[in-house]
């Protein structure tokens, strides 16, 4: 996600497809667990790829959540988020392996050459990384929010690959643990760029990293129906993934941020409810948004655009990309957002974790302390029911 409170432009552009070294030499480095960077010998080049083979780190990152709306902020706390020390052995304890961490490197960078990253941000993401390792927990270093890029690749590309030229030499010595993900959701220009600009970055990653586990999203805001236009190298240790945020007009529905059409409350998972639902006039008007309603209204729980088959039809093309591609792919957020109730919220937890499941695609669930708050480490409270939802007791 790249929003928080009226922040969030992304799921609203997948509306109509709901129906169907300035740094070099810094420490940084973690202790425990194999090493990624460059080491000596054949672990100092790139692993090629294998049909059908997932990346070896890939088992460490299986179970999620995020920590949203923190790090990605304009600055730590804008938004209504702070990560806490407390944070990562309270989320061990129940029982996940990893967190993800959308960060907003672009915005703690200089604008100009070199495009030095602020040391002071650098040293906050090393205390962070350093707490998640103390709780045995792998980590996702998401670079997030990096708008400018996908509005004019043109002025920003140089300058993506240098923060991660910097990022990659930082950590290089952590351990397999950390995986580095290129870019949230990418879209606007790079919707037709994306497989060109991301080489050069990933090119830069692997002269220092040459095996650790990068994470790839797919481009229109990481919908799984463009996974089929992903192109990536050949490399054993990437990872594809998508955002699993279907039925979105049930996931975001009274979300102001989201724009007119979701203002409709009240939807349930699965449909069709017990008395038609009269949508806002906005989702009328919309006429993606109408016929989804209609559909909801009328069609039963196998085939209602509120239930399982939707989140079916999402499996479906992941598995079709894995058995075109013979690449893994990874569920790096989802999640129904607060404005739904919360019993049709644990239906559809349940369901996308047991589809995922099945599948063998690793997830990890959207949490923010805004519209998606999951836990609070400090008072040693979970949503229960969401949480037993995703990690069953």
């Amino acid at each position: 996600m790249s929003f928080c409170r009226g922040h969030r432009d992304s799921i609203l552009a997948l509306a109509p497809l709901v129906l169907i070294l300035g740094a070099t030499g810094c420490s940084g480095s973690g202790g425990g667990g194999s090493s990624s960077g460059g080491a000596a010998g054949h672990d100092s080049i790139p692993e090629p790829f294998v049909f059908g083979v997932p990346p070896s780190a890939a088992s460490r990152f299986t179970r999620g959540i995020n920590l949203g709306n923190r790090l990605e902020a304009p600055n730590e706390g804008d938004w209504g988020g702070v990560i806490q020390a407390e944070d990562f052995p309270f989320i061990a304890q129940r029982g996940f392996d990893h967190v993800r961490i959308p960060i907003r490197f672009s915005g703690h960078a200089v604008a100009a050459a070199p495009y030095t990253i602020d040391p002071a941000f650098f040293s906050r993401v090393d205390t962070v990384l350093d707490q998640a390792a103390a709780a045995n927990l792998a980590v996702v270093v998401d670079m997030h929010a990096y708008d400018e890029l996908a509005a004019d690749v043109a002025a920003n590309r140089d300058r993506f690959v240098a923060l991660w030229t910097q990022i990659a030499a930082r950590y290089q010595s952590r351990p397999d643990t950390v995986a580095f993900e290129l870019l949230n959701e990418p879209n606007g220009q790079l919707d037709t760029t994306w497989n060109d600009v991301m080489l050069p970055a990933i090119q830069a990653i692997r002269a220092t990293n040459p095996r650790r586990l990068l994470i790839v999203d797919s481009v229109f805001w990481a919908d799984p129906t463009k996974l089929s236009a992903l192109t990536l190298p050949d490399d054993a240790n990437i990872l594809a993934s998508i955002h699993l945020y279907e039925p979105k007009l049930f996931t975001f529905q009274g979300m102001a941020w989201m724009g007119p059409p979701f203002l409709t409350t009240g939807v349930i998972f699965p449909g069709p409810p017990a008395a038609p639902i009269d949508p806002v006039q906005a989702a009328k008007d919309a006429s993606w948004a109408n016929q989804w309603f209609i559909d909801y209204n009328t069609k039963p729980a196998a085939t209602n655009p509120s239930g399982p088959a939707t989140i079916a039809a999402q499996i479906a093309l992941i598995d079709a990309y894995r058995q075109g591609q013979g690449r893994s792919v990874y569920n790096g957020e989802w999640g129904p957002q607060s404005g739904g109730a919360l019993d049709s919220r644990v239906r559809l937890v349940t369901a996308v974790r047991q589809q995922c499941e099945t599948a063998g695609v690793g997830w990890a669930i959207w949490e923010d302390p805004v519209n998606m708050n999951l836990f609070d480490a400090r008072a040693g409270t979970w949503l229960t029911a969401i949480v037993d939802a995703l990690l069953p007791p």
